[in-house]
Parts: structure tokens; C-alpha cells; sequence
């Protein structure tokens, strides 16, 4: 049987720890409690702010005129490439017959008979194909050469039947190329007839600049859908979301050292900028710029600049 005494003081040392540990745990969450989240804040600004409908549209050439062989022949020579700009009259290829080809061994044929036809162009334009090389036969009627008419350059667009209303005649459109570059185009006119099974109807838009551009080249199509103006925006830094973003907040200052959650509704979003459509701040209410990711509903904050 242990001593009273010695038994006293192991109940006392023990409790000492116990106290201990539980001083050093109080002091851990108090200083846990304390951390405060290093943050840069921001403020509304006003700002117009406009949504654009996007389409994908191909270029094409409407008006073109397709050269053909007047008789059976062979290609004899050819004096213009795809992509040539040409006169109208001006040579584009020599045939030969096949009769002259077939007589041009022959000792009976004392006149000499070439059997040589200039082919020249029928309008101005720009080559688009050669449709054979030389030495090639073809037939009475085959397509020898096609040119387009520049002024014809157009871009086409398909757009589902419910979303035509946003497509007005002779309004004005924007047309994003590949290599980033904006021209100016005019909506001219629709087609009338569907497009089979994709049920869409076809656009034609009419660049306001001839660039020289080729033919089925893809763009975008860019139409002003509305427009607000005074908008209330905040960088998209500033508005947090949910993995199927359906729901936006952003985290607000109460105070110099306290961020609580706001539920924020967004509108139109454009370049770095979003627009909060609800609820109305002020331009004095301050919210978290950096910092905010994975917060909770209420936070302690320190404000910095960097």
C-alpha cells in the first residue's frame, strides 16, 4: 500500500500537467482565433457595360465565274496561279485540240494547223482554282479555270431559328479573325430556306474593309445583345463561386479587421470586370481582392497593399 503522502503528491504533479496542457491548448486556439488573413481590398466603379452574341461564320466569294473548255483539248500552257489578280480579257492558259494534237505528226498536214485557243477571262477577279495542270485532256464543257469577284467577299453565318430575332438587317456586327484582328461588318440579308437537319438559317455579313482575305476562312461573328449602362462592376478576382457555379459571393469588410460573406448576383462579364446586379453597394464598402479563396463565413482580415 502506497504512503499517503507520496500518493498526494502524484495526484498534485498530475493535475499540474493537466492544467498545463489545457492552458497551452486555450492559448493555441486563442492565437488560432487571432490569425488574421493578409488581404488587398477594392471598390465598386461604374462602368458601361455591353454583351455581345457570338456566332461562327466561314468567308465565301458570292459571285463567281467558272471558265470552261470550249472543245476537246489538251492543256498546253498555263500563265496564272491560284490567288492571281487578272484583267478581264486578259490570257489565262493555252489548249490544244486533240485533232491538232493528233495531226501534229502528220506529214499531210502541209498548213502547219496549231490547233492552239487562248483561254482568257471572262470578268476581273481573283483565281480561285485551276481546276487541271498541263498536259491534262479534257472534255468539251469541263471547268477550265473559276475567279471570284472581290467585291463578292462575304462571311456566312448559320443560326438557330430561335435566335435569329438578335440578327437585324443593316445593323452593324464585329468580325474577330484567327490572327486577332477586328473588322467592321454589315448584316445584309438571310436566306429564306432552313438549313436541313441543323434547323438553322443562314446569314450573310459584309465586311466594311476588303482585306484581301481568303476564302472559308472561320471567324467569329460578334453582335451587341444589350447594353447597361452605369453599370456596377468589380474585378473577377473579387467574386467567388461554387463548383458548378451556380452560386457568387464576394467577401466584404465590416470593419478594419472583419470580412463577412455577401451572396452577390453577376450580370455581364467582360474582359477582367464582372457585373453585380444585386445587392446595391456603395462606393465606401470595401471588399477582398486577394486573400478571399476558401474562407468561411466570417474571417479576420489585415489590410495590405501589396
Amino acid at each position: 500500500m502506497k504512503c499517503p503522502k507520496k500518493l498526494c503528491f502524484e495526484v498534485l504533479s498530475l493535475s499540474l500537467l493537466l492544467f498545463s496542457g489545457c492552458g497551452n491548448h486555450e492559448e493555441a486556439t486563442e492565437k488560432e482565433m487571432n490569425a488574421k488573413v493578409p488581404a488587398r481590398v477594392t471598390t465598386i466603379q461604374m462602368k458601361t457595360m455591353t454583351e455581345y452574341f457570338e456566332l461562327t461564320a466561314v468567308s465565301s466569294f458570292q459571285s463567281k465565274s467558272v471558265i470552261q473548255s470550249p472543245t476537246a483539248s489538251y492543256i498546253e500552257e498555263t500563265e496564272v496561279t491560284p490567288g492571281d489578280y487578272v484583267k478581264k480579257d486578259q490570257l489565262l492558259l493555252l489548249i490544244k485540240t486533240k485533232e491538232a494534237v493528233a495531226f501534229q505528226h502528220d506529214s499531210l498536214n502541209p498548213l502547219g494547223f496549231s490547233g492552239i485557243i487562248g483561254i482568257k477571262a471572262a470578268i476581273e477577279g481573283i483565281i480561285t482554282t485551276l481546276h487541271h495542270p498541263k498536259g491534262d485532256f479534257v472534255m468539251e464543257g469541263e471547268p477550265l479555270v473559276t475567279i471570284a469577284v472581290p467585291e463578292s467577299f462575304v462571311f456566312l453565318t448559320e443560326v438557330p431559328f430561335e435566335y435569329s430575332n438578335k440578327l437585324q438587317r443593316n445593323h452593324t456586327c464585329e468580325i474577330l479573325l484567327s490572327d486577332g484582328q477586328k473588322i467592321t461588318g454589315t448584316i445584309k440579308s438571310r436566306l429564306s430556306a432552313m438549313s436541313g437537319n441543323s434547323q438553322t438559317l443562314k446569314f450573310i455579313i459584309e465586311p466594311r474593309t476588303n482585306q484581301n482575305l481568303p476564302e472559308n476562312l472561320v471567324a467569329k461573328i460578334r453582335i451587341i445583345s444589350r447594353v447597361v449602362p452605369n453599370a456596377t462592376i468589380l474585378p473577377k478576382s473579387s467574386v467567388l463561386t461554387d463548383e458548378v457555379m451556380k452560386k457568387f459571393w464576394v467577401m466584404k469588410l465590416i470593419n478594419d479587421s472583419t470580412a463577412i460573406k455577401i451572396p452577390v448576383k453577376i450580370g455581364i462579364s467582360e474582359g477582367e470586370v464582372v457585373e453585380i446586379t444585386d445587392p446595391v453597394f456603395s462606393p465606401a464598402d470595401r471588399i477582398m481582392l486577394t486573400g478571399n479563396y476558401g474562407l468561411g463565413d466570417t474571417v479576420k482580415v489585415i489590410v495590405t497593399t501589396k
